[in-house]
């Protein structure tokens, strides 16, 4: 049985010694129903990532795709548009809740790896007043973006994206499963990004290494409407506390800050692949996820089960192959990554 090292999603993450400990000390009065808003560890952790995407109200989901669904239902009604980026995870990767329950159509918009000029959208506004269109009345974004390469959207484009919206009457929601690998990147807080929009969403049990749950956060008018909508999705919690408590740890400063180590293991993958195989052209990730193109002569499915059979777990994406790397994944297991990648590559090659 080879050594497993399991670059699929930085979703497999396992909680820290820190966050058990935080399990262990609660007691029965740190819990409660947060139906009812009666957990005093939820409402703190509500509190404080309000404070730390700069919002006015956070709400704590089980989540990112019952994050997502949960913001576009709160800002839209049935029969509305929204636009998004045409490789963009609520799109393709959510299931469609958001036209299966939300009665809403998404039209999508291309980019250059998640990059775009927000004005050249112009043409793509449906306005309520014609009787013949569906009204457009919000738009999307995700960052870092994880069809392409875990690429940070500029500061700028999140400015302009206000000013577009403001000026077209649109509600901007960001799908920030990775904002903290963006923030930290960039080395500057979420809240230079999250300042722009009027929903949030971001991860607990990505990078941040929790077992389970999101946040979102905006006003507290969208969070009182949002608390309804995810009862109605079966996302009321109980006692979830427990949970809770570890979501405390992850979003302490010293932990976000850890995920530059990630970014550091993401850049060492790819530079050995790289180095390995020059013609490949690997792109340096920005933070902490690695697409490997796949040459059109190796099959990038039997490449990736073949990978996976060598104990290197990672995610088909059709041409290219992802690689996460995440709290758990030691410098050391990049270089003994690398060496398993190279031997199976070179098979594939024959």
């Amino acid at each position: 049985m080879p050594q497993i090292f399991d670059f699929r999603s930085d979703t497999v993450t396992k909680p820290s010694s820190e966050m058990w400990e935080a399990i262990k000390s609660l007691k029965n009065d740190d819990l409660g129903d947060d139906v009812e808003r009666e957990d005093p560890t939820v409402n703190k952790l509500e509190e404080k990532c309000a404070k730390l995407v700069g919002k006015e109200a956070a709400l704590f989901v089980t989540s990112g795709t019952q994050g997502n669904l949960t913001s576009l239902l709160t800002h839209t009604h049935p029969g509305e548009e929204i636009l998004i980026e045409e490789y963009a995870h609520i799109y393709k990767y959510e299931v469609g809740g958001a036209a299966r329950l939300g009665g809403l159509v998404m039209r999508t918009y291309p980019s250059q790896k998640g990059i775009f000029d927000p004005f050249n959208l112009q043409p793509l506004i449906h306005y309520a007043e014609d009787i013949h269109e569906i009204p457009t009345t919000m738009i999307c974004l995700e960052n870092t973006h994880n069809y392409h390469g875990g690429v940070i959207l500029p500061v700028d484009l999140f400015q302009n994206i206000r000013k577009f919206a403001d000026s077209n009457n649109l509600k901007v929601h960001l799908d920030g499963a990775r904002i903290f690998n963006a923030a930290v990147a960039k080395g500057i807080p979420a809240s230079e990004f999250t300042q722009y929009v009027d929903s949030v969403q971001f991860c607990l049990s990505k990078g941040l290494s929790c077992p389970v749950g999101s946040i979102i956060a905006g006003s507290e008018e969208f969070i009182t409407k949002a608390r309804k909508i995810r009862k109605m999705l079966g996302g009321g919690w109980r006692q979830a506390g427990i949970l809770a408590a570890m979501g405390l740890v992850a979003i302490e400063d010293n932990w976000i800050h850890r995920l530059q180590e990630d970014h550091q293991n993401a850049q060492l993958l790819a530079r050995g692949i790289q180095d390995a195989f020059p013609d490949f052209h690997i792109e340096m990730p920005e933070t902490n996820i690695v697409m490997l193109p796949v040459p059109e002569n190796i099959n990038a499915y039997e490449l990736s089960q073949q990978l996976q059979k060598e104990g290197i777990y990672q995610f088909d994406m059709g041409p290219r192959i992802r690689f996460v790397t995440h709290y758990g994944i030691t410098a050391d297991d990049i270089e003994n990554s690398i060496l398993v990648i190279e031997k199976v590559i070179l098979n594939a090659l024959k």
